[in-house]
């Protein structure tokens, strides 16, 4: 098999090659070492030739010589030149032999390197394919880059367009900041004013107290006139006589009960439930958080399946749901005037809704981890509280939408609440302790250490003395003093097991009561006082851990949610409630007469 390619043709191929693409580098060897086959093969062909030319002059001499030697024969010429003949003859068979056999060398190497250039050609073949390929992927490439160049045109058009927006909101931040120091000297008269107005009364409700014992010590000096004068004049005597028992000491003593009984008991009495009202699934994958509003009229919900549902406290239907959390709801909250709420969520932020249109108003960030609790002012309707597992407590500015100031805590916090007159922070946290925060100067004012031996999974906060009820792992509710920080005995039940991280204990608006969930799927209540078990609830359709307990603050119903995402209303019936009422009477007229 004869192979003829011009050199100038694998020149030609080898520069249309180096031209076609950068990655022809790589091929240069290759075809250096093919040029060399072909070299070779081309010398070889050429020795051939001349071994044929040696083989054939060789046959017409050694024909020659053998017609010597016939004719030698023939002519009788001498032995000594036949001999001769012959040996020259045989040295040119060997020769020729010789020759030959180089031929077949010759021809086996020119075998193996038509089979060698069979293979480059094959090599060469394929790495043509393969730089087909990487020139289309070239192609496409640059295809890429242009349009990542594009985009990035655009990104940096976007960024330069959001510096300049950026800087427009610093200066806008700046003003804020400004606004918000005035509104904060504002706020701060107005919280002196608002003391100053309490002090006022105070002393008005004192200075009635004196009225009513002036009243009383006139009273009892007109019956000592009047049974001084009995003697003189009968129909004095008989019109005093005709007044009822104790006269105007029992009606300026009933006064003064009455002045007296308002004062000590201005919290709506908490009635204890004893049948469910209303159950409904609310939540699917379960509800973890319930909250009334301060009317106790309306109550919000919300759980695993990022939805906040609003609910008629009277009746237990749902009245309306806000959408755009994109995690579990942990908690909520509405703000004082009742306009907004607040729900935290697992996908580290808050979303306050506008809830005369339903309407997402701000989302706020700043956890850099889950959030778990918040809960907004009783005073102040742009002020809330959150904190998370990133062990930061950040306070809002809901009116602008942004955190104001940032307490670090060293250990994560569960549950956060503010105190009723909206200066204070109380926070539960993962060690147990229970933590008193000063947000005028941002520092911790109390502790609580070591209230309950494991975390503390909920903050609830009385309506009527502020006290504070912690619910922990440590299957304990506690009591503690706001003011003294002393902590009553802890309350627990036979049955009464902590289900979750997030389950929420409740105080009665009265603070005579308190309810938590358990594991089993009861509802659990004590009475605060003597911390001991008054009733256990259990809706019988479902044994799932109860996650959270709120009480309305009209003293009913009481509402409980579970891991199945049921939410319960829980009343008293009509018997059981007039004799609580009965009871609840007869407790304080005791009192009062001690």
């Amino acid at each position: 098999m004869e192979v003829d390619i011009s050199p100038t043709i694998i020149q030609n191929t080898a520069s249309k090659l180096q031209q076609r693409n950068a990655f022809t580098c790589g091929f240069i060897d290759i075809v250096g070492d093919y040029q060399t086959l072909l070299r070779k093969c081309r010398e070889s062909k050429i020795r051939n030739v001349q071994l044929e030319k040696e083989a054939r002059e060789l046959r017409a001499e050694n024909a020659t010589l053998q017609q010597l030697v016939e004719s030698s024969v023939q002519a009788a010429v001498s032995n000594e030149k036949v001999i001769a003949a012959e040996s020259r003859a045989k040295e040119l068979q060997e020769e020729l032999t010789g020759v030959y056999k180089e031929k077949s060398k010759l021809a086996e190497e020119l075998v193996a390197a038509s089979r060698q250039l069979q293979i480059v050609r094959d090599s060469n073949e394929a790495q043509a394919r393969e730089l087909d390929d990487l020139a289309a992927k070239g192609r496409e490439m640059r295809a890429r880059i242009k349009e990542l160049s594009d985009a990035l045109e655009k990104e940096q058009d976007a960024t330069r367009l959001a510096t300049s927006e950026m800087q427009a909101r610093l200066n806008e931040k700046e003003a804020a900041e400004k606004r918000a120091e005035k509104l904060e000297k504002e706020t701060a008269d107005l919280s002196k004013r608002l003391v100053d107005l309490k002090m006022s009364e105070a002393e008005r409700m004192n200075e009635v107290n004196r009225m009513c014992e002036d009243m009383l010590a006139n009273a009892r000096n007109m019956e000592r006139a009047a049974a001084a004068t009995a003697a003189s004049s009968s129909a004095r005597v008989g019109r005093f006589n005709s007044m009822p028992a104790g006269g105007l000491t029992g009606m300026v003593n009933g006064i003064l009960e009455k002045t007296k009984g308002n004062l000590a008991h201005s919290a709506i009495e908490s009635l204890i439930p004893d049948i469910p009202m209303r159950s409904v699934p609310a939540h699917e994958g379960g509800c973890y958080t319930l909250a009334f509003d301060r009317s106790g009229q309306r109550m919000a919900s919300g759980g695993a399946d990022k939805v906040v549902r609003l609910w008629d406290a009277c009746s237990g239907y749902q009245t309306g749901s806000l959408a755009g959390m994109t995690e579990t709801v942990t908690e909520v909250a509405f703000t004082c005037d009742q306009k907004h709420l607040l729900a935290s969520g697992a996908d580290k932020a808050l979303r306050m809704w506008d809830l005369g249109s339903g309407r997402v108003r701000h989302t706020l960030t700043g956890h850099s981890q889950k959030v778990c609790s918040v809960d907004c002012s009783p005073l102040e309707p742009n002020r809330a509280v959150s904190a998370g597992t990133d062990r930061c407590i950040k306070v809002w500015d809901l009116g602008r939408g942004f955190c104001s100031s940032t307490l670090i805590c060293h250990s994560s916090v569960n549950s956060v609440r503010l105190t009723m007159d909206g200066f204070a922070v109380v926070s539960g946290h993962f060690d147990g302790a229970l933590r008193f925060w000063d947000l005028r100067s941002g520092k911790l004012a109390n502790e609580v250490a070591g209230l309950h031996t494991q975390q503390i999974t909920s903050i609830s906060i009385g309506l009527r003395t502020g006290a504070v009820l912690t619910c922990g792992k440590d299957n304990a509710v506690k009591v503690t003093d706001a003011r003294s920080f002393q902590v009553q005995p802890a309350m627990s039940a036979p049955g009464f097991a902590v289900g979750g991280v997030w389950s929420k204990a409740c105080l009665g608006p009265d603070e005579r009561h308190c309810a938590a969930g358990s594991s089993t799927g009861s509802l659990f209540i004590w009475a605060t006082e003597s911390g001991k078990l008054v009733r256990t609830l259990r809706e019988h359709s479902s044994a799932q851990i109860v996650q959270a307990a709120c009480w309305s603050p009209q003293g009913t119903p009481l509402v409980s949610a579970n891991k199945d995402g049921l939410v319960t209303f829980w009343q008293p019936s009509p018997d059981d409630n007039s004799s609580q009422q009965q009871h609840h009477h007869h407790h304080h007229s005791s009192r009062h007469t001690h």
